[in-house]
């Protein structure tokens, strides 16, 4: 072993950047490629283009290689994705069900191992071919190799994946994995677990972790670490075939996600992902089967709706309905329905029409299926009325994840086919903010307004901040709320 593996001073050093956790580590790698990408689109004269023609081509892939693979990584590092994969994979560890905490610890400290590791391997080589190919190429302006690429840009990532590597062998010495070309090659790896280890990523960070010794005899977890996607998509990705990839996703059916990200790191975040569970879809979808009726107006008198289901369920027309003639009612209820969400915001905000796709991109999927959901509910209706598995009882459901997987049809075919570059525009995006900033303040006023004029028994009887709580949706507008918390920064709510 190394001197300087010994000492570890200067790799606990090397790994700061980590004590904030991974996602933070992550950011920063994500805020260089962004900074990068932003220089190549605004920064260059057009001599600079020229000396970077013969490159140009793999030094953009390269950037978004990096960019989709660290946004993959910190969606997956989501802790209720996370705890469902080490549910998922706990059988590969272990030959029988212990419920215990330490070796669910030990299962998701080994998987984020193995992604960081996969991306190490995948970025490192990337961003040495990068290095290679401005220190090789012919600079007229060195000013612009030295600093404009190498120093400010490409040295800052070796740097980081530097880091990255200090942290993989510090955590595969706290998994006793054996194989010393671990981080140079997709071979799974195989982790020991010991009762008393540690396997938190505090661990990483103990001055005297080298000087500890192994246990005798560790449980042989008998893993079998299935890395067969990634080592096949390493394989497509070098070879560019991305025809093979689409092929590929497209067997395997349609993803239950969206990531509507855009060029930068500020038009990327969790805002703009969206996703639906598979399993609570496929169970709302089959209530189409046992419908009896659909609540499918935009607005409507409560007694004549209770007369219409009423009718509904004795009709001969609704009898003879199949479950997909109720599926596709519903479905063209949603575009319509969506199309009425979008013209209410847009009324609320009084935001002018021409801004009005690149705001929706900005409120993003899961912002605009909150407010949908706030409205349905609101206005008593896109409720589906079907017979229970009795026979007899009939229940009444919004079917909340049918409706997420629709908002992303509806990102899809509607709204990012209508947003173009615009949604990579940084000060479109600040003027839009600043509109929604000003409605804030003036229907902030009102909600005071409405305050000062209630009785003064009731101020009495509660806190303001409770009262402010209790009839805010009333005052502000539950989807005006929606609204103000994913643009306004300093808000009072």
């Amino acid at each position: 072993m190394s001197l300087e593996i010994q000492e570890g001073g200067p790799e606990l050093q090397s790994i700061a950047d980590f004590k904030k956790g991974y996602v933070y580590f992550l950011n920063n790698f994500q805020n260089i490629v962004g900074s990068f990408l932003q220089f190549l689109s605004t920064g260059l004269t057009e001599a600079n283009k020229r000396e970077i023609l013969s490159f140009r081509k793999s030094l953009d892939q390269e950037l978004d290689k990096s960019q989709k693979k660290i946004k993959e990584i910190i969606f997956n590092l989501d802790e209720k994705h996370l705890y469902a994969q080490v549910r998922k994979d706990y059988p590969r560890y272990f030959s029988r069900f212990i419920e215990d905490q330490n070796r669910d610890d030990f299962i998701q400290f080994h998987l984020i191992f193995e992604m960081l590791r996969y991306f190490y391997i995948e970025t490192k080589e990337g961003w040495e071919k990068l290095k290679t190919s401005v220190l090789n190429n012919q600079f007229t302006d060195l000013e612009f190799q030295k600093n404009g690429l190498l120093n400010y840009r490409i040295l800052p990532a070796l740097e980081k994946l530097n880091s990255l590597e200090i942290l993989l062998k510090r955590m595969s010495y706290i998994l006793q994995i054996d194989n010393p070309n671990s981080l140079n090659e997709f071979k799974p790896t195989k982790p020991k677990y010991r009762d008393k280890g540690t396997y938190r990523l505090s661990a990483v960070f103990e001055e005297s972790l080298y000087d500890k010794p192994k246990e005798l005899e560790p449980e042989d977890t008998g893993i079998e670490y299935q890395a067969d996607e990634v080592i096949k998509n390493h394989k497509e990705k070098s070879k560019d075939n991305w025809k093979s990839i689409k092929e590929k996703v497209k067997s395997g059916g349609e993803p239950n996600y969206i990531q509507a990200y855009g060029k930068y790191t500020w038009n990327s975040d969790q805002h703009y992902f969206f996703r639906y569970e598979i399993d609570k879809y496929q169970a709302e979808k089959a209530l189409f089967k046992n419908a009896i009726s659909l609540d499918s107006h935009l607005g409507a008198d409560e007694q004549v709706l209770r007369s219409e289901l009423i009718r509904s369920m004795t009709s001969i027309e609704k009898k003879s309905k199949s479950g997909d003639d109720f599926e596709l009612e519903y479905q063209n209820f949603l575009k319509q329905f969506f199309t009425f969400c979008e013209n209410i915001i847009l009324m609320n905000m009084m935001l002018p029409s021409q801004f009005k796709y690149v705001f929706l991109f900005h409120l993003g999927p899961s912002h605009f299926y909150m407010i949908a959901k706030k409205f349905l509910m609101e206005v008593n209706t896109g409720y589906v009325h079907a017979r229970g598995n009795d026979g007899k009882k009939v229940i009444r459901v919004i079917p909340g994840e049918y409706v997420k997987k629709h908002v992303i049809d509806y990102w899809n075919e509607v709204i990012l086919p209508n947003v173009g570059e615009e949604k990579n525009n940084l000060a479109l995006l600040k003027k839009i903010t600043e509109l929604i900033e000003e409605k804030y303040k003036e229907i902030s006023k009102l909600a005071i307004q409405n305050y000062d004029a209630l009785d003064p028994e009731i101020k009495a009887s509660k806190p303001r901040e409770t009262i402010f709580r209790e009839n805010m949706n009333e005052w502000m507008g539950a989807a005006n709320l929606i609204v103000f918390k994913r643009f306004v920064k300093n808000k009072s709510f």
